[in-house]
């Protein structure tokens, strides 16, 4: 039987939404081993003088634990 573990993270970027998306599954798997799925929660962003400067996308990483 397989374990499966969620984590939510927030991924950031100055070009997009789903680079952002990518920023975050790159950077936790950079740490967390046989991820295996994604579920984006939500996008979100900073603004500054009418311009967004920043994309922040909200996502939830499904990853293997002890796979056999």
């Amino acid at each position: 039987m397989s374990v499966v573990k969620i984590i939510e993270v927030m991924g950031a970027s100055e070009k997009s939404w789903d680079d952002a998306v990518q920023r975050a599954l790159d950077r936790t798997a950079e740490t967390v081993d046989n991820i295996v799925g994604i579920d984006v929660l939500g996008y979100s962003g900073s603004v500054k003088n009418r311009k967004i400067v920043e994309y922040k996308a909200d996502v939830k990483i499904a990853f293997l634990v002890n796979p056999e």
